[in-house]
């Protein structure tokens, strides 16, 4: 193989290579400006090689025509690709504003080189125009027409050649400065830019660039400003690379960065097409060399080996192409860009998100990296405000529930373009501040059949289309974010719940903290109590009260409700029950000042049911004041049962109720049972109530135990026969012995 031959084969293959680009650019989007004016610039990057691979051609087969000056000439066509290059710096990655303010200046940018090409096309032999006077001169016809003119296009052809050597000479200068300004202005749009990868894409142009201007200085720029002289065949070598690292940067950008939004399938069409070419160029190189090493060995060429060559690469060329096809994709295709493994990375990671604010930058940051779009909004219904909270870059603002932009998405369960909605922004408050902020689609968010959010998305920043993949992907983002929103919310019920269970642990403590922790103690009686909240805090309470001498108070008492409204209502009444017992002398003007201290406090739904009595064990008494407790049960030796009924109203509801008091004798033996309803409100499995009969049995059955027996015994009963079933209410109980 001639060198000539694998030049122009180079050549050929980078001109091909860059056609193709071309075409699958254009084809992509062929409405885009940025796509029309990429495609034609690549076109004539290809022409470029293309028409040195065919000068090369025909340099081997008649040097004669390839030393013509015009068709040598014609090569200068691909110079149009620096024009297109700078006007494509100019659109992308954002459109300039003074060419939208001067639309017209781009044809401007075309004048240099269409004036060169012309120059180059017409002007190549000033000389023969020259000769076509002189000749026509000396004719009878025109002789005496043209004498006139013999001297002035003498002047013009030598001028023409003037300006014709010195145009070839340094209009590469023109291109250079094309290249420079491109780069410059490539880079004042990264500069700008907040997407990283539309960064990244340029970034890499701009590197691409750079470096082919460097060669195409090498070529053209270096040899005019220094002794160094360069062949032509070189300076071509040189151009033609710098053409191919120039477009390769923008191959290697729509492969690894996704330039220009190119989707998946034309990329991976793109690394199908390379690694087969690779794949045959290689095949037919090496057969093409295997075959002149037999064809010498044997001395004559021989047919079985082609048909040999043939059974391998049936063989072995399908297995070598998949494999060396996997390979490239792993390389080139599988990264974040791509909406497959952008997905799975997001499904991974939006389980693991439990904080609304950190979903909420993941989500804008994806659809912004991987959609490339300018802005990203989320609006979502707020139970607690009854409202739709929205969210942009701009803040937070609360919507209400039947906003005019919100109603045509209760018939959708898709993505749609906002402005085939015809919403009308004087009913709607949120359409007047989305539509200026330029949301383009939307896509609803539905929790079973409610509206629960909206998820929009403004245009691209290339301006391109929104694909049915981009629309795809965008309703799977919509139907993951609602999972995900609802996910974050249990979690902060959970946290919610934990943390109310942690107060709940500490206001158990601060409560049973107000039980008395030492009962009284002395001769002639025996205490016992038990509680059992049925919650983690509740509203029972029983408390022994030093009053004078030996005697002490009983008190027990059971608020409204469960749970902490309760338990802070049981915590007033502890407080205003320890302040007044040591300064009242009887039952019922204790009772009377603490229901005057609740009512001033609390609301007459706040109300409790309370006992309080003192007993001295001295004269073996009980005097007491019943404020709506259950009676208290009083069982003598001799087994007659008394209730201790005297008292009055509930405390906490009417501020000026009468209480009066009550007292009875003890004697040896007696018992009295303090309790709550929690106990004789039981219920078993069967929704059997404990009851009170069972409650005077299991006394009259106990009553010759001590206190402490008696409890444990009543407390196992009920246990028992609640075993299975739900305690509803709190369960206290206190006993007294007398001995």
């Amino acid at each position: 193989m001639i060198p000539s031959t694998i030049v122009a084969a180079f050549y050929l293959v980078a001109g091909v290579f860059l056609f193709f680009l071309a075409v699958v650019i254009f084809r992509e989007n062929p409405k885009a400006q940025v796509n029309r004016i990429t495609s034609l610039m690549l076109f004539f990057a290809g022409l470029g090689p293309l028409l040195a691979a065919l000068g090369t051609i025909a340099k081997s087969i008649s040097p004669e025509i390839s030393e013509l000056a015009f068709y040598s000439n014609l090569f200068y066509f691909w110079e149009l690709f620096f024009p297109f290059l700078l006007l494509f710096s100019l659109v992308f990655p954002e459109r300039k504003k003074f060419l939208s303010d001067f639309p017209r200046i781009k044809w401007l940018l075309f004048l240099p080189h269409v004036f060169h090409i012309v120059l180059v096309l017409a002007f190549y032999d000033p000389d023969s125009f020259v000769k076509t006077i002189e000749t026509w001169k000396r004719s009878v016809l025109f002789g005496w027409l043209l004498s006139p003119f013999a001297f002035l296009a003498k002047m013009s052809s030598a001028l023409m050649g003037i300006l014709y050597s010195f145009h070839l000479q340094f209009f590469s200068v023109i291109n250079l400065i094309y290249l420079f300004l491109a780069v410059v202005f490539l880079y004042l749009g990264y500069r700008e830019l907040e997407i990283q990868r539309l960064k990244e894409q340029v970034k890499f142009l701009i590197w691409g660039i750079m470096s082919a201007m460097g060669l195409y200085a090498l070529a053209f720029i270096l040899p005019v400003l220094t002794p160094i002289k360069l062949s032509d065949t070189l300076k071509i070598f040189f151009t033609i690379t710098a053409l191919v690292i120039g477009a390769g940067s923008i191959a290697w950008a729509i492969i690894r960065y996704q330039f220009l939004d190119i989707r998946l399938l034309v990329r991976q069409s793109l690394v199908y097409s390379l690694t087969s070419g690779l794949l045959v160029g290689l095949y037919f190189l090496v057969v093409a060399q295997m075959g002149k090493v037999v064809q010498n060995f044997l001395g004559h060429p021989t047919a079985i080996v082609d048909i040999g060559y043939v059974i391998l690469a049936l063989v072995f060329f399908q297995p070598i192409m998949g494999q060396l096809d996997n390979f490239l994709k792993r390389m080139f295709i599988k990264d974040t860009s791509d909406y497959r493994n952008m997905m799975e990375t997001f499904s991974r990671r939006i389980v693991t998100i439990f904080d609304f604010d950190q979903l909420k930058e993941m989500v804008f940051d994806t659809l912004k990296k991987n959609m490339l779009v300018e802005r990203v909004f989320l609006c979502v219904y707020q139970e607690g405000e009854d409202k739709f909270l929205l969210f942009s870059e701009e803040g937070r603002f609360y919507f209400e529930k039947d906003d005019g932009f919100l109603l045509p998405f209760k018939e959708r369960r898709s993505p749609v373009y906002v402005d085939e909605l015809g919403i009308n922004q004087d009913d709607s408050p949120m359409a007047r501040y989305l539509f200026p902020l330029g949301l383009h689609v939307a896509s609803p968010l539905y929790q079973k059949d409610k509206l629960v959010g909206i998820l929009g998305l403004s245009q691209k920043v290339t301006r391109f289309r929104f694909t049915y993949e981009d629309l795809t992907l965008l309703n799977i983002l919509a139907n993951q974010l609602v999972v995900a929103i609802d996910n974050t919310k249990l979690y902060l019920e959970s946290l919610e719940k934990r943390r109310l269970e942690e107060e709940l642990v500490v206001a158990r403590q601060i409560q049973l903290g107000l039980l008395p922790k030492i009962f009284p103690k002395g001769e002639g009686f025996e205490l016992s109590a038990y509680i059992q909240p049925a919650r983690q805090v509740g509203g029972d309470y029983y408390d022994f009260i030093k009053t004078k001498n030996s005697s002490f108070a009983i008190a027990i008492a059971d608020a409204t409700g469960k749970g902490i409204p309760a338990a802070l209502l049981i915590s007033l009444v502890h407080a205003s029950l320890r302040s007044e017992a040591r300064n009242c002398p009887l039952p019922n003007l204790v009772i009377s000042n603490v229901n005057q201290l609740i009512c001033s406090s609390t609301t007459s739904e706040k109300f409790a049911t309370m006992f309080y009595g003192e007993f001295d064990p001295e004269k073996k008494s009980i005097c007491f004041c019943n404020a709506g407790h259950n009676y208290p049960i009083l069982m003598h030796k001799s087994g007659e049962v008394d209730l201790l009924k005297e008292g009055g109203l509930i405390i906490g509801a009417f501020p000026f109720a009468a209480y009066e008091k009550g007292e009875r004798d003890l004697e040896c033996d007696d018992i009295i049972v303090f309790y709550s309803d929690g106990l004789t409100d039981a219920f078993n499995k069967a929704e059997e109530q404990f009851g009170e009969e069972r409650l005077l049995d299991l006394m009259e059955g106990s009553r010759h135990h001590s206190a402490d027996k008696i409890k444990n015994i009543l407390v196992q009963e009920v246990n028992d026969f609640s075993r299975g079933a739900t305690f509803w209410d709190d369960f206290t109980l206190v006993v007294l012995k007398v001995c």
